[in-house]
């Protein structure tokens, strides 16, 4: 009975995650009107949701016999020991001298220091904490196998919305309660509809998820599950001789497309990197089973070539047209300044400076900074006494204070070295390569091979994005992955 509540309780989870930011935004307008930020008692629904989930989780795991529930491998040790690690990093008089360390325990007064700590600690360990107890309980394959084909089809209802997202004027955004301005994150503001590529006017798309790269990001996980199904349709074909019906083509081809689309519409380039890495892999795994059916290896990699070839063509059409969407020079240039910034932060604090110091929890105690290249027009801040702007790495706006700006690394695992030092980093790798190795010894023809898929897409989007920030990706992938991973 609680596993059964258990897995209904995760499934409305991981179906509602995609949609969070749109529920809040639209939430918040209901019931405030137009121009407020964000309502908290919304935004936490799926913490106390997940928290639910949990309890019941302990409530099985105390009433389970199973010896494997309590045996701690490699991953338990390191998520433990970075749990620890944080908190001693956090402790440290020096990392929080401005505010005072956590508060006292006589009046229970919060510093902002504990705030800090508390949001770092969301971002970078809750998911982890949830993965640790959900590896400890059962999962139905059942359960497994209906949420993998219900998320592709989620993620095509979303990528299919997103792309019509590209046409719609301001103000549909703008009824619903996103902010009249795009581009840009303001702590207390409402969040903005889209995000356009620099001074291009090109729209990115964000479908339902508060940015274009969590949109591309998230899309990782259907992309994923519709290679798995293809391949287990195409195994059942050339093996069993099962026939290949003309509905299942055409529905999975109208699926790839529309969430490709969606992808590629969000000029994600980390989440272009990594669909890519994706289907590398996926053809390594291929190539290492196709001789096992009888069918020629030299065949698979003259097919995979040629298809190689056909989009490298079309994507250099593409960039030829429109070398903007690609070459982004403010982007560019913070995707080397950024990474370079934190391991000289790294270097100079080898121990770190505490949860909540970058990333994108050094957000909500940060001012808004904008970047913008040398001539451009930022006239358009001048009424704006909420935004900072920046000409390289000279504030022009406002000229009556000194903005404090966000520390973000561009780098998932770097966030953690800010954090938490040099352990940290090597926690943070450490983690990532342990899970990817587990995941490579489980059979791939069960539906470990999307999660695996995904969590390597992700890993690889973490060389060049704060990857895992998202609530919808960071919980869905440790869940999914905590219940391939399941002791029991």
């Amino acid at each position: 009975m609680l596993q059964r509540t258990r897995e209904w309780l995760t499934f409305i989870l991981l179906l509602l995650l995609p949609f969070h930011a749109f529920l809040v935004t639209v939430g918040t307008k209901w019931l405030l009107g137009p121009g407020h930020a964000p309502l908290a008692y919304l935004a936490i629904w799926k913490e106390v949701l997940i928290l639910l989930i949990v309890l019941i989780a302990i409530f099985e795991i105390f009433g389970s016999d199973s010896k494997n529930v309590w045996s701690f491998d490699l991953i338990d040790w390191l998520i433990l020991g970075g749990v620890l690690l944080a908190s001693i990093v956090s402790l440290n008089p020096s990392a929080f001298a401005e505010n005072g360390g956590f508060g006292s325990l006589l009046n229970f007064k919060i510093t902002a220091a504990d705030k800090r700590f508390l949001l770092g600690f969301k971002y970078d360990f809750l998911p982890l904490t949830v993965f640790f107890f959900m590896r400890r309980v059962a999962w139905s394959e059942i359960w497994l196998n209906r949420i993998l084909v219900i998320l592709a089809v989620l993620g095509v209802v979303i990528a299919v919305y997103g792309i019509e997202t590209a046409f719609l004027p301001l103000s549909f955004f703008t009824s619903l309660g996103y902010s009249d301005m795009h581009s840009l994150y303001i702590p207390g503001s409402p969040l903005a509809a889209f995000q356009q590529i620099e001074n291009s006017g090109i729209r990115r798309i964000q479908s339902v998820m508060s940015g274009p790269n969590q949109f591309g990001i998230w899309l990782l996980l259907p992309l994923s599950i519709l290679i798995w199904v293809i391949l287990k349709r195409l195994k059942a074909h050339l093996r069993e001789k099962k026939p290949m019906r003309y509905g299942f083509i055409f529905a999975w081809l109208f699926s790839f497309s529309a969430i490709s689309a969606a992808l590629s519409l969000a000029y994600s380039r980390a989440a272009w990197v990594a669909a890519s890495g994706i289907l590398f892999v996926t053809v390594l795994l291929g190539i290492k089973r196709v001789e096992r059916l009888g069918y020629s290896k030299k065949n698979l990699i003259y097919g995979v070539l040629t298809g190689a070839l056909i989009f490298a063509a079309l994507f250099s059409v593409l960039i030829r047209q429109r070398p903007d969407i690609l070459i982004r020079t403010q982007s560019f240039a913070d995707h080397l300044k950024k990474p370079l910034a934190a391991m000289a932060i790294i270097k100079n604090h080898p121990f770190g400076s505490g949860l909540g110091t970058a990333g994108p929890a050094s957000n909500a105690f940060s001012d808004t900074c904008v970047t913008q290249p040398a001539g451009s027009d930022y006239s358009w801040a001048k009424n704006r006494s909420d935004v900072c702007i920046f000409i390289g790495s000279t504030q022009r706006f406002p000229a009556d204070k000194v903005c404090k700006c966000p520390v973000l690394t561009e780098n998932w695992y770097l966030q953690f070295g800010v954090e938490m030092g040099v352990l940290g980093l090597i926690f943070s790798l450490a983690l990532a390569i342990s899970v990817l190795w587990r995941l490579l010894r489980i059979n791939l023809t069960n539906p470990a091979l999307p999660i695996l898929l995904t969590f390597l897409g992700i890993s690889i989007a973490g060389l060049f994005l704060h990857s895992f920030e998202d609530s919808a990706v960071a919980y869905s992938v440790w869940i999914l992955t905590a219940a391939v991973l399941s002791k029991r």
